[in-house]
Order: structure tokens, then C-alpha cells, then sequence
């Protein structure tokens, strides 16, 4: 739109040119010049692009700590990544919830475990009615974001939460999931991890190809992220309807199992699915994974004496806190920072288009991300960092979350 009311003003120079005295040509194309220059900063704030835009999430893993730690997210916390006053001040309108469990989980624990998280985040939305809703269908997020609050997507993190049970789709359904990640770092009993390297078959089983198509008939969005190359070809050869990566970077920018080829990005563009780009430091940088598998050489026979010593993973880390904090120095050495983010969307757009790519942060779920987007207070900077790098405001609002609403209307406003 701004280009056309740029023709208008050059038509009508052109017309008004030589009726004016030099003088007057002067003045006019002053007041002209900088009255385009002001139009073009306004239409082209960050500030304001991230503000009218619709602002998603794909993908957090704040509700393990609600349970864990008895985390409430009401107030502004000094730890974590996330919590509603940072919510808010960051812009996010939509925030994903992912209800994660261990492939390791008894399976006749699993949908319980499920449960007691959605339990969880159940009661601190019933607590804050004021600022967040859990939407179910876009229209819900529509409506709650239009109310000046958060709507709250609910989303389960691995297939095994469903204990090889179709019922038990329904039963997630029923309260509210709308999002399942078929695998996590390890394969369960119908789907092959991206981390698994003798993987026990080829990618799904017949039982895993039946929750794909149960999914789609219940209009629950199918992740493929942590999903085995195999597991994401079943996949796409058999959904009717599009499918997302909720968390995944780009492989040839990172060479790492979680992250997504060149072809599978292709191909799920072509079903018409959306890529959510994981703010983990190790699945954006190459140069991080060096420095990381170096270090850990370095401090091998420390980290296995400490590793012995403390089978809980918080005191373990508490315990290695030196070591960290050097690891932590050598890293900010590196100078890596949001931008590298964007380094994967401009990735993405290059290669397929702008309409298949988002934002999945993994926050409260990954332990480095780079400067800049230290928290989901600091979402501005993507939007601001996209303006830099000449994307238009409509290719920003599809970026920001237009992507991903028109998956969510097409598979689950049923």
C-alpha cells in the first residue's frame, strides 16, 4: 500500500514540475522527501508491527516447572523464561504449553502423568481468568486475544502419553490438547526419534500411521518435530491435512538430528505445514556444538566423577557450577545472538517461501539461547531484527504468527 501513495506523490510532481519556479521546486520536494521518509519510518516500526501482529509461540515447556517446582507464573519471576508479566511484555498473544514426558515414563503412568499437568496449568489459568484462556480452535484465540489476553494452547510432547491407546486421543482432545509431538530423544513403541541410530523400523508403525489419521479425523495438529526422517515421510505420505514442526531448525545451517533437512523442509511446505524455529543455541550453532564437544572432552573425567556422584540432574548442575560458569565464559566469547534466529528464517524463506516458517522457542525447556531473546520479554527483537533485514510488514505478520493460525484454522476449527 505505501508504494501506491508513493506513485500518487511522484505522478503529481511530475505534473506540477515545470509550472514551479526553481525556489518553489525546491521547497516542495523537501516538504515531498521528508514527508515519504516519515511515512516510510512509521509504516515500517518495529514497535508497531509487533504490536498489531499477531504474536505465537509454538512451543515453551513452562508447565514441567508449574509441577516440578511449584512454579507460579502469576508474577514476574527472576529465573526461567517465562511467566505473565514477561508474556505480556514481550508481545505473545498465543503461547504454547507443552505437556512433556519421558519416553522412560511406566506406561500405565503415562496419561496420568499428562493429566497432572494439564491439571496444573488449569489451575493457574483459573487463576489469572484476566489475562489468559485456553483456546481450543482459532476462533478462540481470536476472540481471547482481541480481549487484550494470552490465549494458552495446549499441546502434549510425546506419544507416549497416549500409552498405545487411541481412546486416549480422544480423551486429550477432550481437554483441550491440540497438538501432539509423536516422539521425543527416544523412540517409544510406534515412532522413531530423530535421535535413534538403529532405529527398530521404518519410522511408524501400523499402530503409529493409525494416530497420525486419528489425529487428523479428530482435528488434533500432528509435530513432527524429534521425529526420525522415516517417521516424518509416513508421516506426510499419509495426513490429509498440514502437520508442523512445533521446535526444529534448519540442518544445513546446524548439522544435528533434531533439525530438518533441506528435502524435508520442502516437503512439508509442500503439504502446506509451518516450521518453528527452536531458540536452542545448540540447535541453531555449529560453532556452539564445536565448542560444546570440546569442552566436555576437556572435562570428561569431572564430569563423570560428578555425574556418579549425583543422580538428580539439579544437584548435579548446582554441584558443576564452576564448570558451567566457564563453559558459560567461553561461549559468550563466541558473540552469538538473535540473529542467528533469523539467519534460520531467512533460510527457510530463501528456500521455500515465507509461508511455512515461525517461531518455537522452547522456552523453560533448553538450558542456552543466544543473547537477545534471553526471555519471552525480549520477542520484540525477532520482529525488530526481521524489519532490519527488509521483510515486509505483511511477510513479519506471517512470521510472527499468521503461519501458524492458518494451520490451527484449517486442522482444528472443526
Amino acid at each position: 500500500m505505501e508504494y501506491f501513495y508513493y506513485s500518487i506523490v511522484l505522478a503529481l510532481s511530475v505534473q506540477f514540475y515545470y509550472k514551479l519556479s526553481m525556489k518553489k521546486k525546491i521547497i516542495v520536494f523537501t516538504i515531498l522527501l521528508g514527508g515519504i521518509l516519515a511515512c516510510s519510518i512509521v509504516n515500517r516500526d518495529p514497535a508497531r508491527i509487533h504490536r498489531e501482529a499477531m504474536v505465537v509461540d509454538l512451543h515453551s515447556d513452562t508447565v514441567l516447572r508449574m509441577v516440578e517446582e511449584g512454579f507460579d507464573f502469576s508474577g514476574r519471576d527472576s529465573s526461567g523464561h517465562m511467566d505473565l508479566p514477561r508474556l505480556k511484555e514481550g508481545g505473545v498473544d498465543l503461547q504454547v504449553f507443552a505437556c512433556w514426558l519421558d519416553t522412560n515414563t511406566p506406561a500405565e503412568k503415562c496419561r496420568a502423568t499428562v493429566d497432572q499437568l494439564i491439571d496444573s496449568l488449569d489451575a493457574q489459568l483459573g487463576r489469572n481468568p484476566d489475562k489468559i484462556e485456553q483456546c481450543r480452535t482459532a476462533a478462540d484465540a481470536e476472540r481471547i486475544i482481541a480481549d487484550g489476553r494470552i490465549a494458552a494452547f495446549y499441546a502434549i510432547e510425546n506419544g507416549v502419553a497416549i500409552e498405545s491407546d487411541l481412546d486416549n486421543l480422544q480423551h486429550f482432545y477432550d481437554r483441550g490438547v491440540r497438538y501432539m509431538t509423536l516422539t521425543h530423544t527416544a523412540s517409544n513403541d510406534w515412532c522413531i526419534s530423530s535421535a535413534d541410530t538403529t532405529p527398530a523400523f521404518h519410522g511408524l508403525t501400523d499402530f503409529g500411521r493409525d494416530v497420525v489419521l486419528r489425529m487428523n479425523e479428530l482435528g488434533m495438529i500432528v509435530d513432527i518435530s524429534h521425529a526420525h526422517p522415516w517417521a516424518v515421510d509416513e508421516v506426510l505420505k499419509i495426513t490429509t491435512v498440514p502437520v508442523i514442526a512445533s521446535h526444529s531448525c534448519v540442518h544445513a545451517l546446524c548439522p544435528h538430528d533434531r533439525n530438518l533437512t533441506d528435502e524435508q523442509i520442502k516437503a512439508i511446505a509442500g503439504n502446506g505445514g509451518v516450521i518453528g524455529i527452536n531458540f536452542y543455541t545448540g540447535y541453531l550453532s555449529k560453532e556452539y556444538n564445536d565448542l560444546d564437544n570440546s569442552f566436555e572432552a576437556e572435562h570428561k573425567t569431572e564430569i563423570d566423577s560428578f555425574t556418579a556422584l549425583y543422580s538428580d540432574y539439579g544437584e548435579r548442575r548446582r554441584a558443576m557450577k564452576d564448570i558451567y560458569a566457564e563453559f558459560g565464559r567461553k561461549v559468550d566469547s563466541l558473540g552469538i545472538d538473535y540473529n542467528i534466529i533469523l539467519d534460520h528464517i531467512d533460510y527457510i524463506v530463501e528456500l521455500v517461501g515465507p509461508d511455512y516458517v515461525a517461531l518455537g522457542s522452547d522456552f523453560d525447556g533448553v538450558h542456552r539461547i543466544p543473547k537477545g531473546i534471553d526471555d519471552c520479554s525480549m520477542m520484540p527483537n525477532i520482529t525488530s531484527g526481521l524489519v532490519e533485514r527488509g521483510y515486509s510488514e505483511k511477510d513479519i505478520r506471517k512470521i510472527l504468527g499468521g503461519n501458524f493460525i492458518r494451520v490451527f484454522q484449517q486442522v482444528c476449527n472443526k
